[in-house]
């Protein structure tokens, strides 16, 4: 029903919070800057957690993420990284080559891409003395990211093959079957309220509705393989500058209907967990949470005051996805908020959003700060936060011109 506000489905599994190890951060800063250089790297390690399952080859780490394998080595004054990627013997190699090159241009930054016989790797390598944390973070968030992101795309569109089973944990039978159906709930409802608004004209609220539709899934069902690929591209779509804004809505909605048209099989088949070395999602701070709502948080409070209650409660909502989908949450702030989703179930939506309110309200006029040391965010976060809140402003912008 168009007057309700939308249902909230509980993740599969329990959302993963950082393992990170803050303190080894300031750690790695401060042997850097005291030319400590050898110390560098093994404290990122141990900053980024004692999860890790490592294979020791000398001065070598190999650490497994997803379908790679990354392989760390130290020598005495430099540092090499390198990532087996694909076997693309047999695969289609004139359209895969030229992809491999898009890629090296963009989005890599500072990672290479090489070809070796017929085996493609990922690699970076710099002298001691240029191990800057931050850098050297980044780039192995990069090379984790888009190898494991990468590989379903080039297996699945020109046939290469992966270098190395993924490490993957299978999910039951019956629980693939309820998040198939969940997930075609979700898709159904997104696509309903997307051409009601159309219809209504009521373009803002019909860009809230993608955005949180298609976080929902990830929120919900963290899926990987190609339908990740699939869902992230849908998502960057509605984003795209570089595309008319009422483009971007009718592109949004073809995407949903492409993510339903998914049978039950394909997808079991990208419904698992898999063993990460670095996660592709930030470690959310509250201070920082706090920066990318508050001009949010003053909207909903205006139009909850001006009974726009289907206004704000998207725009709420959209807020909350929007943190699941580029943070690991730790529990004291997820917990408020997916309480607020919950108990907003379907409510009226006078009903509904001052619960949703309540929910933001406990992390911006929370006051209290804890592990204040670590990893600022705001340096390495890169574009994607800052994308999707300067999104929603303008979104904003124009409700206030309507």
């Amino acid at each position: 029903m168009m007057d309700k506000n939308n249902n909230y489905f509980q993740p599969l599994i329990t959302k993963k919070t950082t393992t990170r190890q803050d303190e080894k951060w300031d750690e790695a800063v401060a042997f850097f800057k005291s030319k400590q250089y050898n110390k560098v790297v093994p404290t990122l390690l141990d900053y980024v957690g004692n999860h890790l399952q490592s294979k020791n080859n000398g001065n070598t780490n190999e650490i497994a993420h997803g379908s790679v394998m990354v392989s760390i080595t130290q020598t005495e004054n430099e540092l090499l990284i390198k990532c087996p990627f694909l076997n693309i013997e047999n695969a289609k190699k004139i359209p895969l080559m030229r992809r491999l090159a898009e890629i090296r241009m963009h989005p890599l930054n500072l990672t290479n891409v090489a070809l070796e016989n017929n085996l493609v790797f990922f690699s970076f390598s710099c002298p001691l003395n240029l191990c800057e944390p931050y850098k050297i973070y980044s780039i192995l968030r990069e090379i984790c990211y888009y190898a494991d992101s990468y590989d379903d795309e080039f297996i699945e569109k020109y046939e290469a093959t992966h270098l190395q089973e993924p490490k993957i944990m299978l999910f039951d039978d019956n629980l693939k079957e309820e998040a198939y159906a969940n997930y075609q709930k979700i898709i159904e409802k997104g696509i309903q309220n997307f051409d009601h608004y159309m219809e209504k004209r009521h373009t803002n609220n019909a860009w809230y509705t993608l955005n949180i539709t298609l976080k929902k899934i990830e929120f919900y069902a963290e899926p990987q393989g190609y339908l990740r690929t699939v869902l992230e591209e849908a998502i960057d779509g509605i984003y795209d500058r570089n595309t008319p804004f009422q483009n971007r809505l009718l592109n949004g909605k073809v995407s949903l209907e492409k993510l339903k048209s998914y049978t039950s099989d394909k997808f079991s088949e990208d419904i698992y967990q898999i063993e990460t070395f670095i996660p592709h999602k930030y470690s959310s701070k509250k201070e920082n949470i706090r920066e990318n709502w508050e001009d949010s948080y003053t909207n909903a409070q205006d139009m909850i005051a001006n009974a726009k209650f289907e206004d704000a409660s998207n725009l709420l909502q959209s807020c909350f996805y929007d943190l699941f989908y580029y943070n690991l949450v730790d529990k004291s702030i997820s917990k408020p908020i997916t309480d607020a989703m919950a108990q907003a179930n379907g409510l009226d939506w006078s009903q509904a959003t001052p619960i949703l309110l309540k929910g933001m309200e406990a992390i911006m006029e929370d006051t209290l700060f804890e592990n204040n040391f670590g990893m600022d965010l705001s340096k390495i976060m890169g574009t994607q936060m800052q994308q999707s809140m300067e999104a929603m402003q303008q979104i904003m912008a124009n409700f206030k011109t309507n």
